[in-house]
């Protein structure tokens, strides 16, 4: 059965390799200490978590979707979707202001 979480923490950053990386954290420790459930990228989704059905389905979902969008225009500007960005290069997370 899969964990019962709340929503997740997302960032959204841009690597040299893969372009624009979106990651989902079931946890603000877990997106402190840069340990995603999953990630997409224009490459694929890439799942980090123990087991696949640790992750709610709707994060797998939206993932691929992300990961279709990043294929098709891996410029596509998915900052949107961040809940949470870090200060400076490696500095703490802070909540993405909405609104």
């Amino acid at each position: 059965m899969a964990k019962q979480t709340d929503q997740p923490v997302i960032t959204v950053t841009s690597t040299i390799m893969d372009g624009t990386v979106v990651r989902w954290f079931e946890s603000l420790g877990a997106a402190e200490n840069m340990r995603p459930a999953l990630s997409a990228s224009r490459r694929g989704v890439a799942v980090h978590a123990e087991f696949l059905t640790d992750i709610p389905v709707q994060w797998v979902e939206h993932a691929t979707q992300v990961h279709r969008a990043l294929a098709v225009d891996p410029g596509a500007d998915a900052s949107g979707l961040a809940t949470h960005r870090r200060r400076g290069l490696s500095g703490p997370l802070e909540e993405v202001p909405r609104g």
